[in-house]
């Protein structure tokens, strides 16, 4: 059931329920006046809408202005300063494909963006906007509030995440960029979890399939994670309608036409022989692959949900609440004991395990019975089929991670806004319509204007500091220094790699590295001059 959060109007036809009101009813008023203040009421929702997209737009701008240069964003900083046409681009697109990865899209937005700071900020903030809206609306709101909720979760990441997705501008558009490709065919293809027939046109086959294709261009996972998708709804569609869509036909294509563009790059030979940057582990045979897996599991399940309190957290509420509004047997005690076991497990360890098993073994309760829940408390209809798909997702998006090294928490990413939309159908699917409509729409403004302040007065400083940074290094090369010493970042939690050797990239006298760079804390920093 999706939740509307707009004023129902009474039929004119219908009858009042106390036959005495008609005595005192009002006169008849016209159609044309009728339609007039729900014309002005539909016009001043769409402002309010657009107002808010504008304000949210503007924060998530302010907050990527302020990100410094980090990392291996300074080696993309000096090569896009020395792209000066496409086909410059183009070439060092296609020799990064043929010697480092496969990832075509990733690196054109990266390599455009560096040294382009406006066209940077713009491309980030425009990304992040779409992917919370989308979003939104596949958890099952179509109101600002839903949408202002959306940014707030999404931009409410676990911090070692976060510093690698959003200020990270080689993570962001790695990252980001295909969650919205992939978002968006889904949301064009909604009518799946609908059960209502798909409509079929060439406009929406040539979108999905482009979207499709798209985004199968940039992270490894995510992309072997769009050939399931693609797979599992194309034949759970003619399962349920008897027949193959070719909207869904054109979307899969897409996603396997789009892998095996990134897989015939020759850069994976050497990951499956374990000879390059990153390794399978298959180089050691089973035993190699094994041993993968054991080092992987920790990180993948602790940024999976076991260190992820918004998750847990609002799930197992969620979770909750509707097994206390559904009919309850057995299976439906021991979920949700389960649930709430295993969130109190989570919290307690903050993510760490107290053994070898004992955190796969509660991540793998703790997501039976959820998925349990979901299937046996929730309504039948658009509700259970969306939640039960982004939960079985965010599994399927995560599996890949335990064979291959070296894996980050940007690599949850993905199965992390997976797991949100679950808690976001999980909420849309209540009786929302009973709360207060202004009450909602300003908590949720509230908390998502909470969270993007509590960033920008993070990253404010980081920015000012960055600033007088730069000016450190450009006096030192223009004194023709070797040697240079500047202040480490605060909050340098947030950042990944913000205080980095990597700077040489961008600044150096013949051959990066000839300029020397070490950080000492800002107060020593200061207290130098």
């Amino acid at each position: 059931m999706r939740v509307h959060m707009e004023n129902e109007l009474h039929h004119p036809l219908e009858a009042p329920a106390n036959p005495g009101e008609a005595l005192h009813a009002e006169p008849a008023v016209p159609e044309d006046q009728k339609a007039a203040p729900s014309s002005v009421h539909r016009q001043r929702e769409r402002l309010i809408r657009w107002a808010g997209l504008l304000l949210l737009f503007a924060g998530l701008l302010s907050l990527f202005w302020l990100c410094p240069v980090m990392g291996d964003d300074w080696f993309r900083e000096e090569l896009g300063r020395n792209l000066h046409s496409l086909s410059d681009l183009m070439d060092k697109v296609i020799a990064g494909w043929c010697t480092y990865n496969g990832r075509i899209l990733g690196n054109i937005l990266a390599y455009s963006a560096g040294g382009r700071k406006v066209l940077r900020e713009l491309m980030r903030a425009l990304f992040t906007l779409g992917t919370v809206c989308v979003a939104g609306r596949l958890a099952g709101f179509r109101s600002l509030w839903g949408t202002l909720l959306a940014a707030a979760a999404l931009l409410a990441l676990p911090k070692e995440m976060f510093c690698q997705i959003y200020p990270w501008a080689a993570g962001f558009f790695n990252y980001v960029p295909p969650v919205l490709f992939l978002f968006t065919a889904l949301w064009l293809i909604r009518a799946v979890f609908t059960e209502e027939p798909l409509p079929e046109n060439p406009i929406r086959g040539a979108a999905v399939f482009l979207l499709g294709f798209s985004g199968q261009l940039f992270i490894e996972n995510n992309t072997l994670y769009a050939v399931w998708a693609g797979l599992v709804l194309l034949v759970w569609y003619a399962f349920r309608r008897r027949m193959l869509s070719p909207t869904l036909v054109s979307f899969f294509l897409g996603t396997v036409l789009g892998a095996l563009l990134l897989f015939a790059s020759p850069s994976y030979g050497l990951i499956w022989s374990s000879g390059g940057g990153y390794e399978t582990g298959l180089g050691g045979g089973l035993s190699g692959l094994w041993s993968t897996v054991q080092g992987n599991q920790e990180e993948v399940l602790r940024y999976l949900i076991a260190g992820c309190p918004v998750l847990y957290l609002s799930l197992t509420a969620l979770g909750l609440v509707w097994f206390a509004r559904s009919a309850r047997r057995w299976p439906d005690w021991t979920a949700a004991a389960v649930l709430l076991l295993g969130c109190v497990y989570f919290a307690a360890n903050r993510g760490a395990s107290l053994g070898p098993w004992a955190t796969p073994l509660a991540v793998l309760l703790w997501g039976l019975a959820l998925g349990v829940g979901c299937w046996r408390w929730l309504p039948k209809g658009a509700g259970r089929n969306s939640a039960l798909f982004f939960w079985a997702s965010s599994v399927v998006a995560a599996f890949p991670l335990l064979f291959v090294l070296p894996i980050g928490p940007r690599c949850l990413y993905l199965s992390y806004v997976f797991l949100l939309l679950t808690a976001g159908c999980l909420l849309s699917s209540l009786p929302l319509e009973r709360l207060p409509k202004a009450a909602v729409c300003v908590s949720a403004s509230l908390l998502a204007a909470a969270v993007l302040g509590y960033y920008l007065y993070l990253f404010l400083p980081i920015h000012s500091l960055e600033l007088e940074r730069d000016a450190a290094l450009e006096r030192a090369m223009a004194a023709g220094k070797t040697e240079v010493t500047l202040p480490a970042y605060p909050h340098g939690d947030y950042l990944w790699d913000g205080d980095s050797v990597k700077v040489g990239f961008r600044y150096y006298y013949h051959t990066p590295g000839d300029l020397t760079v070490q950080y000492v804390p800002a107060d020593q920093w200061n207290s130098e001059g």
